[in-house]
């Protein structure tokens, strides 16, 4: 039986109100320092240390903070009508699972949904994955694209199968949507000619035009995902 990609039990943290008002602070001061040039280490191990926060803490207010907005603001799901869309697969699917499975779903300063999974090369099936597919791939059904390409990361474990799953969605429900595995994936949504989907900070600041499909989706089919909005009150 396949496990849930649910809360890591050092989440519970994320639940103590007056930890969350100093994860706002430290959000706060390590978007400052990256906006003025600060490498991401070298300020995270800055504010880490000041705030005296543990690993997963660190990693969290990675995810949310940012050295400033995207050089192109988010299309509007509208907007996908038609286009070609180029999907950052492992970044749309597991953020989706974790919604799913009860995990803690970050917002950025960006607006951007994002996840705290950290895969490090090896990623496995979980029990929410085909369901996750299936929302992606009703949504994209429902936007009226043109087609999509959803690309995997080939070096990760069961890239292969999981694209095997996102082709055979796509036949079943007649959705004009192809999954690939590939080498260096960042570097080729970077360079998609059409819609890039993913909400990967560094693709984001690369100027391509882009749509965060998971922030939609669960705003509007995953109403019980465990939100957590590290924003200060100037950034939301």
């Amino acid at each position: 039986m396949r496990k849930h990609r649910g809360l890591a039990p050092e989440d519970t943290l994320f639940f103590d109100p007056k930890r969350l008002a100093v994860l706002r602070q430290a959000v706060g001061d390590l978007s400052w320092l990256l906006q003025r040039g600060y490498s991401t280490k070298a300020a995270l191990t800055l504010v880490g240390n000041h705030f005296q926060l543990v690993e997963r803490e660190r990693l969290a207010i990675v995810h949310t903070a940012g050295d400033g907005a995207p050089r192109h603001t988010p299309l509007t799901f509208e907007a996908l009508r038609g286009r070609t869309l180029c999907i950052d697969g492992f970044n749309l699917l597991i953020t989706l699972e974790t919604a799913l499975g009860g995990g803690i779903i970050l917002i950025g300063t960006d607006g951007c949904y994002r996840d705290i999974a950290n895969i490090h090369g090896a990623y496995a099936l979980r029990a929410e994955t085909e369901a996750a597919i299936s929302l992606a791939a009703h949504a994209l059904k429902a936007a009226g694209i043109a087609e999509a390409l959803w690309l995997f990361d080939r070096p990760v474990s069961n890239s292969g199968r999981v694209a095997a799953l996102v082709n055979d969605t796509a036949q079943r429900l007649s959705v004009p949507m192809e999954a690939l595995t590939a080498d260096e994936v960042d570097a080729k949504v970077k360079r998609c000619d059409g819609i890039a989907v993913t909400a990967d900070s560094e693709i984001l600041a690369s100027g391509v035009a882009w749509f965060d499909l998971a922030g939609h989706i669960i705003q509007r089919q995953i109403p019980d995902a465990r939100l957590i909005d590290l924003r200060s009150p100037a950034d939301a």
